[in-house]
C-alpha cells in the first residue's frame, strides 16, 4: 500500500531523515538509497508517496520512496561527497586506532619494566576509555549513515578489554548503540570481567611479586 509524508527531519550530509505519515502519523526513517526516482535531494516540508518495509533490526521505514511533485532543482544520485566523507571518517577512525594500540603497548611495557604500572594504571584507564566512546560515536555516526564502511565488533571490545570498557558503557548508554545486540553485550560482559580479574590480579601479593620481578630484570 503506497502512504504519503511529509519530511520533517533532512540530514543532506548523512543521506537520512524522517518523514511523518499522513494516514499513521508514525515517524518513519529514510535513506537515499532508497529513492524510487532518478533526481532530486528532500528537504525539509517536501511530502514523499513510499511503502513501509522493516530493515534488518525489524524496525518499520519508509523505502521505496518517491517525490509526490516533480523537483525543479535536482543533485545527481548517489550524494558521492557524503558517502566518501563517510568513509574517510572510519578509514581515520582505524588508523588513529592503530596507533592507539601501539602506543598503548609501549607504555604498558615501558611501565612494566620500570616498576611504575601501578601509578600510571588510572591515566591509562582513563585515555582507554575517553578514545573507546571516540570510537563508539564514529560507529554510531557510521551506522545512522548506513553505508557498510564500519568499524569491527572485535576492535571495540578490544578496546574494552584493555581499559577501555567504563567508556564504552556510557557510550552505550548515551549513544544508544550497541546495547540491544545479546550477543555483544553477552561478550562484553565476558570483557569487563577478564580486565576486572587482571587488575586483581595486578593488585594482589602474586601481582605485585610479579611487577616487582620485571623492575629488577629491566634494572
Amino acid at each position: 500500500m503506497q502512504l504519503t509524508g511529509k519530511v520533517v527531519f533532512w540530514r543532506d550530509d548523512k543521506g537520512f531523515g524522517f518523514v511523518v505519515c499522513d494516514q499513521t502519523q508514525h515517524k518513519l526513517f529514510f535513506h537515499i538509497r532508497d529513492h524510487a526516482g532518478t533526481e532530486g535531494r528532500p528537504q525539509m516540508g517536501d511530502t514523499l508517496q513510499f511503502s513501509v518495509k522493516q530493515d534488518k533490526r525489524g524496525r518499520d521505514i519508509a523505502a521505496p520512496w518517491q517525490f509526490v511533485t516533480a523537483k525543479t532543482t535536482t543533485l545527481p544520485l548517489p550524494h558521492k561527497a557524503a558517502v566518501h566523507s563517510d568513509r574517510l571518517s572510519i578509514q581515520y577512525a582505524n588508523q588513529i586506532a592503530l596507533l592507539f594500540r601501539i602506543s598503548f603497548l609501549v607504555a604498558v611495557i615501558i611501565a612494566l619494566l620500570f616498576g611504575r604500572l601501578l601509578y600510571i594504571l588510572p591515566l591509562l584507564y582513563l585515555e582507554a576509555s575517553l578514545f573507546t566512546y571516540w570510537l563508539y560515536k564514529t560507529d554510531k555516526e557510521a551506522a545512522i549513515a548506513r553505508h557498510g564502511n564500519r568499524l569491527t565488533e572485535e576492535s571495540l571490545q578490544l578496546f574494552s578489554l584493555i581499559g577501555g570498557w567504563p567508556g564504552a558503557y556510557i557510550a552505550q548508554q548515551q549513544l544508544a548503540h550497541k546495547r540491544s545486540k545479546l550477543p555483544f553485550r553477552r561478550e562484553f560482559g565476558f570483557v569487563i570481567a577478564g580486565n576486572t580479574l587482571l587488575l586483581i590480579w595486578l593488585l594482589s601479593p602474586w601481582g605485585q611479586q610479579f611487577l616487582a620481578r620485571m623492575a629488577l630484570w629491566a634494572g
